[in-house]
């Protein structure tokens, strides 16, 4: 299963060594550089430098939401615009990203919150909110196990894949990327089988319903109730879980009122990790048999939430 241990993103950066007092204004003490720059950087004090080469690095989309028009209303629906596949498919590989404004502590979020190793190019309108976000994803103690999935995908590389993958990442449906079918997991998708035809697949969301279909809601680790621009990541190991819960509306400033999370598998303690608001406390907390429920306060853009039994 898809798993690296949580790094914290790092502010790619090419100004000169004389930028230093903008980077200490915004908080940042970290930084990535042209190679070239590297030396220069190294004898100021304060901020920490590596070195990074953006063209080895997979440029990644801007992570977000968009509306598209529904097909059967004439209301507009928003499409999450989520990177999570891209990391599920190149677990090894660095990205990098160049966003602006409240995107920048979206991007580094996402990143962390599936275990990537990202670069974070910003404007000065992200420095401060890159800066908290990151300050307060060094706060949290290190993610429980690998991640935890319902789904073995075997991914033939293709982009029809991708599109497949993607609206599972946006409608957290939870998967692992594997080489063949998996048994531990509850169901397997291999497109081109005779189960999931590639002419089907041509179709990437008639797909992924019957993906879902074939799932069942009622095996499914994680569902959502309330909110349809927050995915969900999770990871653990016995006897412990955390959720990774990502706004993607949160770049266009966005907040998700309160919404209801069920998990199967009953775990008596419940910690919610908000960068919004360290005081948030989860709601109307019903630890059954079977499954655990919550509720989430509300949500600006990414917490955690760690289970224990």
């Amino acid at each position: 299963m898809f798993f690296l241990a949580a790094a914290l993103p790092v502010l790619f950066w090419t100004g000169a060594p004389n930028t230093a007092p903008t980077l200490q204004q915004a908080g940042i003490d970290h930084i990535a550089v042209p190679a070239f720059q590297a030396d220069p950087w190294k004898n100021v004090s304060g901020i920490s430098v590596e070195s990074a080469d953006l063209d080895k690095t997979v440029k990644l989309p801007s992570p977000g939401v968009q509306l598209h028009m529904s097909q059967a209303s004439a209301s507009r629906v928003p499409w999450v615009n989520s990177n999570g596949w891209r990391f599920m498919r190149q677990p090894s590989a660095r990205f990098s990203y160049d966003v602006k404004g409240n995107t920048a502590a979206l991007a580094a979020a996402e990143a962390f919150c599936f275990g990537a190793n990202a670069v974070i190019q910003s404007d000065a309108s992200g420095l401060a909110s890159l800066s908290s976000m990151l300050k307060f994803l060094s706060t949290l103690e290190g993610r429980p196990g690998p991640a935890l999935t319902d789904v073995g995908f075997v991914d033939n590389g293709s982009s029809t894949d991708a599109e497949v993958m993607n609206l599972m990442v946006r409608d957290n449906l939870l998967f692992s990327i594997v080489r063949t079918p998996n048994p531990n997991l509850t169901l397997n998708v291999q497109i081109g089988s005779k189960e999931y035809p590639t002419q089907e697949a041509t179709n990437p969301d008639t797909m992924e319903h019957k993906i879902r279909a074939n799932l069942g809601d009622a095996r499914r680790l994680v569902r959502i109730y309330g909110a349809s621009v927050v995915v969900v990541h999770v990871t653990g190991e016995q006897g412990k879980v955390r959720l990774h819960l990502l706004n993607y509306g949160s770049g266009q400033g966005t907040r998700v009122g309160a919404f209801r999370v069920r998990i199967l598998g009953h775990y008596s303690k419940g910690q919610l990790h908000s960068f919004d608001n360290t005081n948030d406390q989860l709601a109307d907390y019903s630890p059954e048999s079977d499954a655990t429920e919550f509720t989430v306060p509300g949500l600006k853009a990414y917490a955690v939430v760690d289970l224990s039994q």
